[in-house]
């Protein structure tokens, strides 16, 4: 007689469905050898009496956990969300349950790895910096780690990646070509490596074409410090190295260049672009609006998370995979709050 008290087991579906538990078993998995009648007999069965395969029990037959680490900080889940959505619509196409374990800050990112590896996840997509030591450990666990947005200095290592490098001297070579002279720029946190990446690389094509002298100042991600750095920035002379206002202020995310404009427009009451361009980087919802138009470069964040989840896949899988590295470029998005040089094609901007 059937427990009452306790959810139907596998052995309840085969004595329903006039079959041994192995076909039960094999009846949910989608490769398994079964004619079409058992599985559909079996199926019948199984939600007559309202059974569910259990995920934990099947994992400890098959050394898979169906599991995918993911790992981001609470600023991209905040600013942009669209990340976390991307990738994990993307890993359960790919078969795999994602797993969020998030971190205040990216210097904590070991912290979050550990935790992901005590769940017996089968990999982690990495939207953090992890040193080689992480890589190392996870690796020593024969878990597979695909780096999203970042990069590391283990040439083995896999990765998917926006192009910031190039977006960021792009926009440096179009605001110059504008007729710009007078920059300035603000950063992420310290520990931010995307961060760094585009403002460095922002700040290197400006000296290039000349610009010895850009504005800096470090926010934190969020829209409020953008606000006070448009205050800051914008203050008419605030000091004796700067007298005269920026003419264009780069951020290093758009939710902080959101905060540079309405600083510029209802602080310091300025015209945008007519006194000051002001430009992101991400092409988060809120900047498309009306109120903003926003220009700013635009991250193909589904193409890198179908990517990401697919070189997760075979990484798991054990497959071989001839590109480790991928490369995607971002796309520049003219709105109107900047003035840029108008040109068909920009690639004699670069040299």
């Amino acid at each position: 007689m059937r427990r009452k008290l306790n959810a139907p087991t596998s052995y309840d579906v085969a004595r329903h469905a006039g079959v041994s538990q192995a076909v039960v078993s094999r009846a949910f998995q989608v490769d398994s050898p079964i004619s079409e009648k058992s599985r559909a007999k079996v199926l019948f069965s199984a939600q007559t009496l309202g059974y569910q395969p259990n995920a934990v029990a099947r994992s400890l037959i098959t050394k898979r956990s169906g599991l995918a680490a993911v790992l981001l900080t609470e600023a991209t889940q905040r600013d942009t969300p669209e990340v976390l959505i991307n990738l994990s619509q993307s890993l359960l196409a790919q078969g795999f349950q994602p797993l969020l374990f998030s971190c205040e800050h990216e210097s904590q990112s070991s912290e979050a790895l550990e935790k992901a590896l005590a769940f017996g996840v089968d990999g982690i997509i990495s939207c953090v910096s992890l040193s080689e030591d992480d890589l190392s450990r996870a690796n020593l666990r024969q878990r597979p780690v695909v780096l999203f947005n970042r990069h590391s200095s283990d040439n083995s290592a896999l990765s998917v990646a926006c192009d910031h490098v190039s977006a960021s001297r792009l926009l440096a070579s179009r605001l110059f070509a504008a007729g710009h002279r007078r920059f300035a720029v603000v950063t992420g946190p310290s520990d931010a490596p995307v961060s760094h990446l585009r403002i460095q690389n922002f700040v290197q094509r400006l000296q290039e074409l000349g610009i010895q002298n850009v504005q800096t100042f470090e926010g934190d991600y969020h829209y409020e410090s953008g606000h006070e750095a448009g205050i800051y920035l914008l203050g008419s002379s605030r000091n004796k190295r700067h007298p005269k206002r920026a003419e264009v202020i780069f951020c290093a995310n758009d939710a902080m260049a959101l905060g540079v404009l309405d600083a510029a427009r209802f602080a310091l009451m300025l015209r945008v672009p007519s006194d000051v361009s002001v430009l992101g980087f991400d092409d988060i919802p809120a900047g498309r609006r009306p109120a903003y138009l926003l220009s700013t470069v635009r991250q193909p964040t589904q193409e890198m998370a179908r990517e990401a989840a697919r070189l997760f896949r075979a990484s798991v899988d054990e497959e071989l995979i001839p590109t480790r590295q991928l490369l995607l470029q971002g796309a520049l998005i003219e709105r109107g709050s900047a003035q840029l040089f108008p040109v068909a094609s920009t690639s004699n901007l670069l040299e």
